[in-house]
């Protein structure tokens, strides 16, 4: 009766040590598996960086008026030597997002390794010449928010083209300026902006403290501040007038624009 117990007690304890066994063979197989997975997809992974594949293949910028697609590319840190699958889109938002006249950027990237930037820089009323005989750029902030200014280093001077050139405003009438671009719900679009070549001080005699803006198209348009909104309806007055190089009244009391003699 022991023998047999005996014999049953070697049987199970042979089985146990050939279930480990088989145990320890699967793990060193599967570790062997994980091993030349890793390898591989480290292999793959040098090739693909060491080679053309892994770079962006196209780069577009579009929204920009201020910075040129070249800077906007060199502030982005991109480039068609960046490799796009490093450079996620934080990351470029972040490398724009550190400029000052930058106020968003939307960034697209594809599978076919193209990266589309669509930027939104901050408003710019104009640019003026200090007394200092530095150039700045006024920037409007949201509505009732204080202007910011900022300098104009020589490689944007050019960049002032697509800007009124502002005029002798102190600080006070520039904020009025300001506020009169940004109003609620009646905001001048950038693109009318870009329509003016000057925006100056201007008064008569029952109001000290108005303006007059000459257009890129030769007409001159005269306005209190609060009828500065009224440059919204400026096309239409255009659309249904032939003449050209003429005097225009804001008139925001009667909500019109009407023809003035020049003076």
């Amino acid at each position: 009766m022991e023998d047999l117990k005996d014999i049953l007690y070697d049987d199970v304890e042979q089985k146990f040590i050939e279930l480990q066994d088989k145990k320890k063979k699967r793990k060193i197989r599967w570790r062997r598996v994980k091993n030349i997975v890793v390898l591989t997809v480290l292999a793959v992974g040098t090739i693909y960086f060491a080679s053309d594949y892994s770079k962006v293949k196209s780069l577009s910028v579009s929204g920009n008026t201020y910075y040129t697609d070249k800077d906007i590319l060199h502030m982005a840190d991109l480039s068609y030597e960046t490799r796009y699958v490093i450079m996620p889109k934080f990351m470029i938002q972040w490398n724009l997002g550190k400029y000052d006249l930058i106020d968003s950027v939307d960034v697209i990237k594809n599978l076919q390794g193209a990266i589309q930037l669509e930027v939104h820089e901050k408003k710019i009323l104009g640019s003026i010449t200090d007394k200092d005989g530095k150039t700045y750029v006024i920037v409007c902030g949201k509505e009732k928010q204080p202007f910011e200014k900022y300098e104009v280093d020589e490689d944007h001077m050019a960049s002032l083209v697509h800007y009124p050139k502002l005029g002798n405003f102190d600080d006070e009438n520039m904020q009025k300026l300001v506020d009169a671009f940004t109003l609620n719900k009646r905001e001048v679009s950038a693109e009318l902006i870009a329509m003016i070549s000057e925006i100056q001080p201007y008064s008569r005699s029952y109001d000290k403290h108005m303006v007059k803006l000459v257009m890129q198209d030769g007409n001159t348009l005269y306005s209190a501040y609060d009828g500065i909104p009224l440059l919204n309806d400026y096309k239409q007055v255009l659309r249904s007038s032939s003449k050209s190089h003429v005097c225009l009244e804001l008139d925001e009391t009667n909500a019109s624009i009407y023809e003035r003699e020049c003076k």
